[in-house]
This record gives C-alpha cells, structure tokens and sequence, in this order.
C-alpha cells in the first residue's frame, strides 16, 4: 500500500520526467526552493555457495529487491532523508519477506549550527578496509550484497554539529537506543543441545545511551580527526548462563549461552595527507571496557588497533596497500580452547584422575571456553595481532567495466579474504556484477569455522533510477 501511495506521488509530481534529481527537482522547486525528490534502485542477485556439512552446491540467497530513496528540503536550511527497502526471496534455507527502514532523518542547519534526528547510518574511520574508530556504527558481516555500504545498520540518534572556523567542526552524537551488529557466527549450525537465550541488551532509560564526540580538522595540505566514544560496543560479546550434563554418562545436554551488551571508552584519531596522485592514511584507537574484565567472559581486554594505508591513482587504476595491527593490553593466555560446544572427553580425563566433579568446576571448565572463544571472535587469543592488505580497482572503457580486487592475509593467524568482483554497465544506470566472497584459514581459526557457511559466488543485476 505504501508503496502505490509513493509511485502515484511519484507520478503526479514528476510529470513524466525520468531523470533523478536535476530534472524532478527543477520541476518541484518553487522561489522558497521547496521540492521533494525520489530514486533508488531495483535489485536482483543470486549467491551461491556450499552447505557446510555435505558441501553440496545451493541457493545461499537469492532475492528481488526495491529501494525507495526519499529527499525532501525546505528552503536552504531544513532537509531530510528516507531510504525505504523491500526484499523478497530466501536467504540461508530460510524464506525472507521483510520491508526495512534502512534510514529515515530530518536536518535542520542554522548559521553555524547543525542538528541531525531520526535513524542514520554515520560511520567513523578515514581508513579503506579497517576502522580501528568505528565504535557507533554497527555492521552484518553476512549481508548478501553486491554493495559493502550495505554491512552498515541505522541506528537512532540525535546529531549536533558546530562549525568553529573554517578547518574545524565538532559533532557529537547521542544514541539512546541500542543497535547490535550481527556477529558472524549466526548462519553456523550448532549442536542441538546448545541454545542462544534472549539477549541481554540495554534498555531505554537515559543513563544507558551512548555517546560520541568527533572534532573534524580539515586543511588544504590534510585532513584529520579525533574521536571520543562512551557507550556500549556495537558487537555483543557471548555471555554463559547454564550449563546442564548427564552425571552417568558425562554426555551434555544444554548448554545456554546469550548475547549480552558491554560499555566501553574509546580514543582514536586519524590523518589522511594526499600529496599528487598519492594519499597516505593512518587511523588509531585505544578502548577498554568500563567494567574489569577478569572473570567475565564476555568482557574483552583492553587494546590498541591501528592501521596505515598508502593509496596510488593513475588513469585507469587505483592500488591501496595497507597494514592494520593490534597490541593486547593486560594480556594473559588463555587457559581452554575456544569452543562454543561441549565435548564427553574433556570432562572424562578429570574422572579417571580422581577428581570429583561438581557442578561449580564444570560451570568454570565452560565458562573459561566460551571466554576463549570470545576471545578468537574478538582476535585478542595473541598479544599482537599482524595483517597486510592490497585492494586494486580499475576502470575500462570509461566506467562501462570496472574490477575490483581486495585481499586481506593475517600473518598472526595465517587467515585469508579475497573477495574478486567485476562488473557491467550495459545501459545508464544499470550495472550486473559477478564476483566471489571467500574466507579461508588454519584449522581451528575463526574463518576456519565460518569460511565454509559463508563463502558463495554471487551475480547481481541493478538499475538505479
């Protein structure tokens, strides 16, 4: 229903005229320079991939998707954005039929003052493939999309901004609404006794938003920033619960586990200096949670993340190369191996060495490997943490082919991500893109253990209008 209100609003409004936003807006403008403007795109994409267990070739997901892009102004210092989807199709062997407000914000802009309301997506990090910085904005590390832009989720928010000078802009952001990203383990099977509880997620009193502030330093010879974050983590950490086994046969039977919000403060910066053809970024941050992370098993340590990156362009090609690293603060081992499911032989050694086994060193034995495991999802099982990337772009036959090569290798633990794309544009507007996501590492590692669940090949046809 909404959207034939939207398409005869459309209609009557456009008056037939095709282009976007130059031709509708001249259209709708009026002396007050009040006009409402509507695009988006269409969408269809295939991705196929292997099952995990028998590794037979299927639907990973495939879908039709429509964009609604809505751009409203009132006169030169009010305006706003909605972006509305609908998709439709299956996603993991599962039917998908939803309608999204991916974005929906009003901005009000007043001399030197700005105010941002609604739901938005504003991510931080000046670098290309890591964002040590980017605490507020939380991702879907296993969307099935041609676009990376969309891994960003919205979240809630109200946004000040104030220019202070012509190089400089602070802009603060408070979001009293808690938005969690989606960890990447969420399409893995797990073993039938093994069950995910309601999360455990702040509520809606004031004292549990989150905060930011962002200080923009913009000059002709670079550009830079400073961060400052209070609040929770857009990643929830894995919380235990219970855990309940057979006392005959050392057999599991539930093990119940939950996702659980932590805050953290964070400082982070970053500097981006182009020189010619060149760009040479760095980006850095510091977090800690607020709460001591001994004993608590989804509370990570505190850390330092940084990454540098040095960008050529040319005429038809533009390689990025880069290094991204961790130090682990207050580092220490850890003492089980990171599992998100219980085993008969771990707790059967304890019994033939004599020991008595209750039910508090059990609880222990598996809260200290969902620890571990918190730990390998977070990469915080290494005091430093190492990885190296190349991305090459280029662009032929004047944007009618574009190739894409992004490659990310940790040297710490010898993971891999390549993910190969190219794509066509046959007609204005229109582009089909074909590529492959993979995630491949050592055994035992994270992309060990999601690699084979998300890695697909994928094409993709959509005309933007």
């Amino acid at each position: 229903m909404l959207l034939g209100v939207l398409l005869i609003l459309w209609v009557t409004t456009a008056a037939g005229q095709g282009l976007f936003e130059s031709s509708l807006s001249e259209s709708l403008s009026t002396p007050g320079e009040e006009f409402l403007s509507i695009g988006g795109f269409i969408r269809s994409a295939v991705y196929i991939g292997n099952t995990p267990d028998t590794e037979e070739a299927y639907l990973q997901s495939a879908y039709g998707q429509a964009s609604l892009l809505l751009k409203a102004k009132a006169g030169s210092q009010a305006s706003a954005v909605a972006d509305i989807r609908f998709r439709y199709g299956t996603e993991w062997q599962q039917p998908v039929s939803e309608i999204e407000l991916r974005e929906a914000y009003v901005d009000l802009q007043t001399g030197p003052v700005g105010f941002r309301l609604g739901k938005l997506i504003s991510p931080w990090g000046k670098g290309t493939l890591f964002n040590p910085t980017n605490k507020f904005t939380p991702m879907d590390p296993t969307t099935r999309s041609p676009d990376v832009d969309d891994m960003y989720l919205g979240i809630w928010a109200l946004q000040g901004r104030i220019n202070l000078g012509s190089y400089m802009k602070l802009t603060g952001t408070w979001n009293p609404l808690y938005q969690p990203g989606k960890l990447l383990i969420d399409p893995i099977p797990m073993p039938d006794y093994v069950s995910f509880l309601e999360p455990d997620f702040p509520g809606v009193k004031l004292d549990d938003g989150s905060y930011g502030l962002r200080l923009d330093l913009r000059a002709p010879l670079m550009d830079a920033a400073l961060y400052w974050f209070d609040g929770y983590h857009s990643w929830p950490g894995i919380a235990f619960d219970s855990f309940i086994m057979d006392s005959l046969t050392f057999e599991p039977v539930a093990l119940n586990i939950r996702e659980k919000a932590y805050r953290i403060r964070m400082a982070g910066a970053d500097l981006s200096i182009p020189v010619g053809s060149w760009i040479f970024t760095a980006e850095g941050a510091w977090f800690q949670s607020t709460d001591t992370h001994e004993g608590v098993e989804y509370l990570p340590f505190p850390e330092l993340s940084y990454t540098a990156e040095i960008e050529k362009s040319a005429s038809w090609l533009t390689t990025i190369v880069g290094y991204h690293g961790k130090y682990i603060m207050d580092f220490a081992p850890a003492v089980a191996e990171p599992a998100l499911s219980e085993e008969q032989e771990q707790f059967l050694p304890l019994m033939q060495g004599g020991m008595i086994i209750t039910s508090e060193i059990i609880d222990a034995m598996v809260r200290e490997q969902i620890e571990a495991f918190n730990r390998l999802y977070n990469y915080q099982l290494e005091e430093y943490y190492h990885s190296v990337f190349l991305l090459l772009k280029g662009n032929f036959l004047h944007d009618l082919l574009e190739l894409s090569l992004p490659a990310i290798y940790n040297i710490t633990t010898e993971e891999w991500i390549f993910q190969p794309s190219i794509s066509w544009m046959p007609a204005d507007g229109m582009r089909v893109k074909a590529g492959f996501n993979g995630l491949w590492g050592g055994e035992d590692s994270l992309y060990d253990m999601v690699g084979p669940v998300l890695n697909a090949g994928f094409i993709s046809m959509t005309l933007k209008f």
